[in-house]
């Protein structure tokens, strides 16, 4: 008979904690960095610039599933604009995307509450926004952190 390792002791848990997944499903919570970051974010519109790495589309996929709100991620150097929407969008109007192009930013991705296929794809008005970034390509997050990249034909 051949031994098992237990790598961790039986009474330690896994909270789930930050995982898109675990939110949706069970409520698990998020982290303290990302519950720091939705507090930064309380309405429609808000808008706040992190450093690269401090924030992540996944981060933004368990944003979604916590609030139920979408979120866009736009990057430019080591600098991330991250802008809270509501149940079916972004304030990010064509005009709004050309000047952050302007101002070098790429558009990463966004999420859309949900937890579905065909939540991952992307919309009309997606895709003028990705248009208006003169980007071929951008990335939409449902509920679960599951992604899809779209593309603007």
């Amino acid at each position: 008979m051949r031994g098992y390792i237990i790598a961790q002791p039986i009474e330690h848990t896994h909270t789930g904690k930050g995982n898109p997944g675990a939110i949706t499903h069970f409520d698990s919570g998020l982290s303290r960095r990302q519950q720091r970051l939705l507090d930064s974010l309380p309405e429609y519109g808000s808008r706040v610039t992190v450093t690269k790495n401090s924030v992540s589309m996944k981060d933004l996929a368990a944003l979604t599933a916590k609030a139920g709100v979408e979120f866009a991620l736009f990057t430019r150097g080591s600098r991330r604009l991250i802008v809270r929407g509501d149940a079916y969008s972004v304030n990010i109007n064509d005009a709004d995307a050309k000047e952050l192009a302007e101002q070098g930013y790429r558009w990463s991705g966004h999420t859309h509450p949900g937890y579905n296929r065909f939540i991952l794809r992307g919309s009309e008005g997606d895709r003028n926004i990705l248009s208006a970034f003169s980007q071929e390509r951008s990335a939409v997050y449902n509920s679960l952190g599951q992604f899809r990249d779209f593309r603007k034909e």
